[in-house]
């Protein structure tokens, strides 16, 4: 190593100001701090005088690199973000453009109480029949976090697998290491995918990252949760297992929500035409 080149940067990085003055130890101080812009060092077998960086600095060094570090992370947040909401039309689930339902209380709660879900690492099962408003439900709460400009993400084991399957190049860990970067993750039609044996291996991998990092996961599914303590298959039980220790059940029993929305519909239309 060239000690000249080396001593030159340091002098550089750390130049004096008119405000700097020698102390009685023939090193120079920083006018600001008072603490040492020289140190002594031994080189070779010679004792070297070598610029050394004062207090000030150190702290004005660390200020910089953290706040480069925060943006940094506030892109990387901004991008996943951006990537949370991938079917457009979920978009337009949102609490405030919703009818204030029980269940929809409930799951405005769990984003109110967003801090100490992700901290204990509790997540939701919201369970019933199909047009229940599950799905609207979830990709409420994800809306929800994401204008807070919290990563959370909504897809499913359908579009998962085929994600792996249509990229031979997609390396499985880095797959699910991208879905683990999200504080929030939500399966949604839990139960609805092909059940074999490479799609039941993808599920549990998936399920048992979120229980490692410890991330919340939502899954909406018409599954209840006596068949998921009931299975017998090992391959299975695995999955209903670390999901029902992850999960807490919300059943969803009320109207049939895609069966309103039709009448909705239906009332406008005859409105309009008459």
């Amino acid at each position: 190593m060239d000690f000249n080149f080396v001593e030159q940067a340091a002098k550089q990085a750390n130049a004096p100001k008119t405000s700097d003055y020698m102390s009685q130890d023939g090193l120079l101080y920083c006018g600001k701090c008072h603490t040492p812009k020289q140190c002594r060092i031994d080189w070779l077998g010679q004792q070297k005088t070598v610029p050394c960086v004062c207090d000030c600095k150190k702290a004005a060094n660390q200020a910089q690199d953290a706040a480069i570090k925060q943006r940094e992370r506030l892109g990387r947040i901004q991008s996943l973000c951006a990537r949370g909401i991938q079917d457009k039309e979920l978009l337009k689930h949102t609490f405030d453009s919703s009818q204030n339902t029980k269940f929809l209380q409930t799951c405005r709660r769990y984003v109110d109480n967003w801090e100490r879900m992700k901290r204990e690492n509790i997540g939701l099962m919201l369970y019933g029949e199909a047009g229940g408003g599950k799905s609207h439900a979830a990709a409420c709460i994800v809306n929800a976090l994401l204008a807070q400009q919290i990563p959370a993400t909504i897809t499913s084991f359908p579009k998962i697998l085929a994600d792996l399957q249509s990229d031979i190049h997609t390396n499985r860990n880095q797959y699910l290491h991208r879905l683990n970067e999200y504080d929030l993750l939500v399966i949604d039609d839990f139960g609805v995918e092909r059940s074999t044996e490479y799609a039941w291996e993808i599920m549990f991998s998936i399920v048992d990252e979120r229980y490692k990092v410890k991330k919340p996961l939502i899954i909406t599914t018409n599954l209840t949760p006596s068949i998921l303590n009931t299975e017998t298959r090992i391959t299975e039980q695995r999955v209903y297992n670390r999901i029902l220790e992850m999960c807490q059940p919300m059943l969803f029993d009320g109207e049939n929500w895609r069966e309103q929305e039709t009448r909705r519909k239906m009332q406008r239309a005859r409105e309009a035409l008459t």
